[in-house]
């Protein structure tokens, strides 16, 4: 190298020194370096490829040339690198700049003109990418490869650095960020207790913007009490070289207190205090919903309470209604009834004595068989209400032959009705018979009085889990309503007793119908088996 060339050198390593030192960005400082490079060697064109070490991939980061018909590359593009490329044959030697000296088409860098060079850049052990120069003088070996080695790992120093001050600029942005915008109160406090720095929560928790609060004393925002135990834990912690440490702070704003919760951080330099750094987050918000939430689960106790005894009372109240029935039924049966029969055998007696004495049909005949006539219908009537209050045969033979009496009191109202009983029956306890055979009974009284079907399917299925009745007809059917409490605004009473009934045996009822569709009835019962 002769004195012109070394001082080419010199003065191309001095500038990439400063280039270090300044606080560039990482495509800045090869932009520089790029420039550098053109100015000082024989070439007509620079370009600085960045390489991705986890993928075959270059980044363009500048391309600069002495007229645009001389650039290399375009910049500020990524090439994906393949094994015919120049560029990686130069990864196979990274210790020796690769020169090609006549014009090449390179499937990743295009067409090379003239004759030009790859200089490979690295970092460590590393090739963290490449210096490409066009048109230079290198056949004649004006520049040592020691020189352009130098340059490149110079370069990729630079682009090192650049890259890692980018990064912890970019991680201090988002930790200050992330300082700045937190809702609680982020400090630094020096060995003397005073604030280094506030993030913009000061201003709800003391009242005062940042500027005003750094370099004060916390002891001037928080109580005596507050301040001589903070100073205590501190102090204690810090003889036993602890870096955690939790305490607590009290606001006092007028009449109100604020608590504030801080967890701290302390950093030691040559074994004593230097800072501490906290987070305070006021927990009274935290308090005050937590309190709420147990107000409102105490309530919903409260509320499932009375809820359960109001289904207690329901029950009893049903079970009564029931027992109601029986014994009207029972009183029905042995005396009305009983005094009805006994009359009708009163009027035969005097009708047969009348006959008797007059020894010819008298015109009382007449009257006798119209009284009769009424005696009859009013015994037929009783019996039939008195069956319906309570019939005797959910009583002696339980629900099946109960629901199977309630078909065949349907066939007599002129609807063909078909019942079937599925699965292995069980006996369930008395008072879920008693619901379960009201349910049927109103499906059918309703089947009955308002559909005008003419056929009904009755299904009990026993599933060993629940027992499922169905009911459907072949009615003119209904516009369901949309939720239960819709049945009391439109007067359905039958069908608001069926639904408190499911609700008491935990059942759930899936009423489905439409006009000119007849009405679906499904209802499912949890049992368990008496």
């Amino acid at each position: 190298m002769n004195d012109s060339s070394g001082w080419v050198a010199t003065r191309l390593l001095l500038e990439m020194g400063r280039i270090t030192r300044d606080n560039l960005s990482r495509d800045e400082a090869l932009n520089k370096i790029a420039h550098l490079i053109l100015n000082s060697f024989e070439v007509a064109s620079v370009a600085v490829l960045v390489r991705d070490l986890t993928s075959n991939a270059v980044y363009v980061s500048s391309s600069v040339a002495l007229s645009e018909d001389d650039l290399l590359v375009p910049p500020d593009i990524t090439l994906r690198c393949s094994d015919q490329s120049c560029l990686r044959k130069a990864l196979t030697n990274p210790d020796m700049p690769l020169a090609l000296d006549c014009p090449t088409d390179d499937p990743v860098l295009g067409p090379m003109k003239g004759p030009s060079m790859i200089v490979p850049m690295k970092f460590g052990n590393e090739v963290t990418g490449f210096v490409l120069l066009g048109r230079s003088q290198f056949p004649a070996r004006s520049v040592s490869d020691e020189l352009l080695m130098a340059v490149a790992a110079q370069a990729g120093i630079i682009a090192a650095k650049a890259s890692l001050m980018g990064n912890l600029r970019q991680s201090e942005e988002r930790y200050q960020s992330l300082m700045e915008n937190a809702r609680d109160l982020v400090f630094l406090l020096d060995r003397g207790g005073r604030f280094l720095y506030v993030n913009r929560a000061c201003s709800g928790v003391f009242g005062c913007s940042p500027g005003e609060v750094q370099g004060r004393y916390f002891g001037e925002f928080v109580t005596p009490e507050s301040w001589a135990k903070t100073i205590a834990a501190v102090k204690g912690a810090a003889s036993r070289n602890e870096k955690h440490i939790e305490y607590s702070w009290e606001i006092q704003n007028g009449d109100s207190c604020t608590v504030l919760e801080v967890r701290a951080s302390l950093l030691y330099q040559e074994g004593e205090l230097l800072m501490h750094q906290g987070i305070a987050r006021d927990l009274s918000h935290e308090k005050k919903l937590q309190e709420e939430i147990v107000r409102r689960d105490q309530e919903l106790d409260r509320s499932k309470g009375r809820e359960e005894k109001m289904r207690e009372y329901l029950a009893v109240a049903n079970l009564a209604q029931e027992e109601e029935r029986a014994r009207i039924a029972r009183e029905i049966h042995d005396g009305a009834l009983q005094y009805l029969i006994a009359l009708g055998r009163r009027l035969d007696l005097l009708e047969k004595s009348l006959a008797t004495a007059f020894h010819s049909p008298s015109m009382a005949d007449l009257s006798f068989e119209d009284v009769h006539s009424l005696l009859d219908t009013a015994v037929v009537d009783l019996r039939e209400f008195a069956r319906n209050l309570r019939p005797p045969v959910l009583d002696d033979f339980g629900l099946v032959s109960a629901c199977e009496w309630l078909a065949d009191q349907t066939e007599k109202e002129g609807i063909t009705t078909r019942f079937s009983v599925r699965g292995p029956v069980c006996k369930l306890p008395r008072d879920v018979e008693n619901s379960v055979f009201r349910i049927a009974q109103e499906a059918i009284s309703n089947a009955i009085k308002h559909s005008g079907a003419t056929t009904v399917d009755f299904i009990m299925e026993f599933t060993g889990k629940s027992l499922m009745l169905t009911l459907r007809d072949n009615g003119k059917g209904f516009e369901p309503p949309e939720s239960p409490g819709a049945l009391v605004r439109a007067g359905q009473m039958g069908l608001i007793g069926m639904f408190e009934r499911a609700e008491l045996l935990s059942a759930s009822v899936r009423l489905e119908s439409s006009p000119g569709c007849g009405t679906g009835l499904r209802v499912e019962i949890p049992i368990q088996t008496a």
